[in-house]
């Protein structure tokens, strides 16, 4: 998934279609900014499924 996330909102610019979660729930996901960035960086986060 490549989003663009940071203090001002979320859109996901695309996806793998082995993603079957809807946008909706994948934006809630990362609505809380994890990677903490504000509009200067561009960092790379993983996220995977709990075990």
């Amino acid at each position: 998934m490549i989003v663009d996330s940071n203090d001002f909102g979320q859109v996901i610019l695309g996806k793998s279609e082995d993603i079957k979660i809807e946008d909706k729930i994948l934006e809630r996901i990362i609505r809380d900014n994890p990677a903490g960035q504000g509009k200067q960086k561009t960092p790379i986060i993983l996220i995977r499924k709990k075990n």
